[in-house]
Parts: structure tokens; sequence; C-alpha cells
């Protein structure tokens, strides 16, 4: 005889449904891919214009992630997917991505500061591996603010 009880029948249900959804937060989800997707350029003294190190400097700019992220304008990468792999890749993966409009469009809690990953230690300088080879210009080569550079002259 088969017998179910309520207990087992909810249990069941939830095993079935699989894991339950905790409300996404910043200090949980959102810093972990930030630190690996976006301060690289998104800190201090690097060349994006705002910083998200934390949530006090990330939160403004909620909808703003939210836009650059489904339109793919961020991070930015333009080389050529056809080429190959590259080391230095920055590409969010769909599952990054619906981290950062689930945050944003639930609102864009910070949560539990205990969930905070400790803060990246940046290296200064070159940060992509050693070069195959360095290429210097025997001269300078001016190159205008705007208009097109004679690559003949260049390379006399």
């Amino acid at each position: 005889m088969l017998r179910i009880t309520v207990a087992g029948l909810v249990i069941g249900i939830a095993a079935i449904a699989g894991p339950s959804t905790s409300p996404v937060t910043f200090n949980k989800d959102v810093l972990p891919i930030l630190q690996k997707q976006c301060q690289n350029c998104h800190r201090p003294g690097e060349v994006a214009p705002m910083s998200f190190l934390s949530y006090k400097e990330t939160r403004p700019w909620a909808a703003a992630i939210k836009s650059a992220v489904l339109t793919h304008k961020m991070p930015p990468w333009f080389a050529d997917p056809s080429v190959g792999h590259f080391s230095n890749e920055r590409k969010l993966t769909d599952k990054e991505r619906d981290t950062l409009v689930a945050w944003v469009e639930s609102g864009a809690a910070e949560g539990d500061a205990n969930d905070r990953p400790a803060p990246v230690e940046f290296a200064d300088g070159w940060t992509i591996g050693k070069p195959d080879i360095v290429v210097e210009m025997p001269n300078d080569v001016p190159i205008p603010a705007t208009g097109i550079v004679n690559t003949n002259s260049v390379f006399v």
C-alpha cells in the first residue's frame, strides 16, 4: 500500500522544483561578478569613469548596468569571436548577465555584509601575461586627434 503524507508531498514537490531562490543581493551575488568582470577597469585610477568597488559606489549605476549588460556594451570586447579564444577575454556568461539584471529588477539590495567576498588585490602595470614579442618603433609616430594616419610615412 502506498502512503503519502503531506510532509512527504511537500518535500517531493520542493525537490522537483529545485533549490529555493533567495533574493539577489550585491554582496552575495553581484560583487563576485564585478570583481571578476568589471573592477579591472571600474576602480579609481583606471579607464572607467566610475568605481564599482563597493555597494555605495555601484548602486547609483544599477539601471545603467542593466542596460549595458543587456545590450552587450559592457564589458567591452571587440575581438572577432571567429578568430579564437583570448586569455584576457571579457565576456559575461548568461548566468552572470541574468544575475546582474535580476539584482537591478529586484531593487538592487545590498544584502548581508558577511556575504561580501574579500576585496581583490590588483597588480600594477601589464597584467595579461608575458607577451610573445614586443615591437618598438624606431621613431615616435604622431597620431592626430582626427583624420587618417598616412601609414606610408610611419614605416619609412
